[in-house]
């Protein structure tokens, strides 16, 4: 008898399973080319849309893995529709997309009227005032009775107790995999300066304070307090290279997204705890999509320590990573939209000096980007040390 195919989920899970007991983090490894995922997070080449949740970690994971510099995908029928083609022999990297059944196509479902079952004819739109049914006549909805394990609804009741969503398959392709499409090549990529990448980290981390998160500097931990919804960093000369404090930003603000007043997320996790991975993992994956995002090429290796008790968390669940992707999309796409927020405000304060409140200034002393332009400019004056990340009490 021949093995039962494994499902989408558990076929990723897998994967990833055995690129972390190999110690590496899947979602990290692809930072060996060029400014890494240096155009950006996966979005379908047609719609323009970013892909979310476990699509999100899928495409990125399988970009790096083949090192396209595109971001964009598509499917073989958007490929034919742009008057392309997908390459011989090429492969393709699926995905999840999920599908509605309505409670009126569910064989468990009895439609009646004045008593009597009744069939529709035709497949009625969302929120229709009236259907037709198989004799041909038109019924009002709401003179429809509709009966599922005993218990009776209404048609918009139904609607919204009835209707099942699940889980459907797709393939997509890279557009470095289709040739003749009609759409505009993508920019040369090119390094972008240490410089503004930083500044884009910035710019993140204005957009969280200007949302109400307290930024401070001192002490050899980088934790989120939920308590005082605050973020603590060390000094940025505590860190080995501006891209390292930088990164360990980036992780602590996808922490910070879930405080009560944002996401919410459940925080007050003691360590140690499968919660307190599985938060872990959503910060992880989150400053990896930032990543792609601004271009810094950062890994913590302290992160590595919470490997094993990722690895414990996939094994019994082929659900986790994807719930811990769905939510780390979640969260980057909160930052993302607080820093474009920075963007507009110094758009309208013409003649602002640098364009930001001076009490952002005061918490970010000096900038990080004059940081890195005072590191290029001078030779190193002092060693710079590594910060070990320690085991703080209901912080993150």
């Amino acid at each position: 008898m021949a093995e039962e195919r494994k499902d989408l989920r558990e076929q990723i899970t897998e994967r990833i399973i055995a690129s972390l007991e190999s110690g590496v983090m899947p979602w990290r490894k692809g930072w060996t080319n060029e400014g890494g995922v240096a155009n950006g997070l996966p979005r379908n080449a047609v719609s323009g849309r970013t892909y979310s949740g476990g699509n999100r970690l899928m495409l990125m994971m399988q970009g790096m893995d083949k090192g396209y510099a595109d971001p964009r995908w598509l499917t073989f029928k958007q490929a034919r529709n742009l008057g392309g083609t997908v390459n011989q022999g090429e492969k393709s990297t699926p995905i999840e997309y999920w599908d509605e059944l309505p409670f009126h196509r569910r064989r468990d479902v009895n439609i009646t009227l004045n008593g009597a079952r009744v069939t529709l004819g035709e497949a009625p739109e969302k929120n229709a005032q009236s259907v037709k049914l198989a004799n041909g006549s038109e019924v009002d909805t709401r003179k429809l009775v509709i009966e599922a394990d005993g218990a009776k609804y209404s048609w918009r009741q139904a609607e919204r107790s009835l209707n099942l969503l699940f889980d459907k398959t797709s393939h997509a392709f890279n557009v470095e995999q289709c040739s003749g499409l009609n759409i505009e090549p993508m920019a040369p990529t090119k390094e972008r300066p240490i410089v503004e990448k930083i500044a884009a980290v910035e710019k993140i981390a204005q957009g969280m304070q200007r949302d109400g998160l307290e930024l401070g500097h001192g002490g050899d931990r980088a934790y989120y307090s939920p308590a005082r919804d605050a973020v603590q960093m060390p000094h940025r000369d505590q860190f080995e290279s501006p891209q390292a404090y930088a990164g360990t930003l980036l992780h602590e603000l996808g922490h910070a997204t879930g405080g009560e007043n944002r996401l919410n997320r459940p925080l007050a996790n003691a360590f140690g705890t499968p919660e307190y991975a599985r938060e872990e993992l959503v910060a992880e994956l989150s400053s990896a999509f930032a990543s792609a995002e601004t271009g810094v090429q950062f890994d913590d290796k302290n992160h590595a320590a919470y490997i094993g008790s990722w690895l414990e968390a996939l094994k019994g669940d082929k659900h986790a990573v994807f719930a811990a992707a769905k939510d780390a999309s979640k969260a980057v796409d909160y930052l993302i939209e607080k820093s474009q927020g920075i963007e507009v405000e110094k758009a309208t304060e013409i003649g602002a000096e640098k364009g930001v409140d001076p009490s952002i200034e005061k918490t970010v002393e000096p900038t990080q980007v004059e940081a890195v332009q005072q590191e290029a400019a001078e030779p190193k004056k002092r060693t710079r040390k590594k910060v070990a990340k320690s085991e703080p009490e209901m912080e993150i």
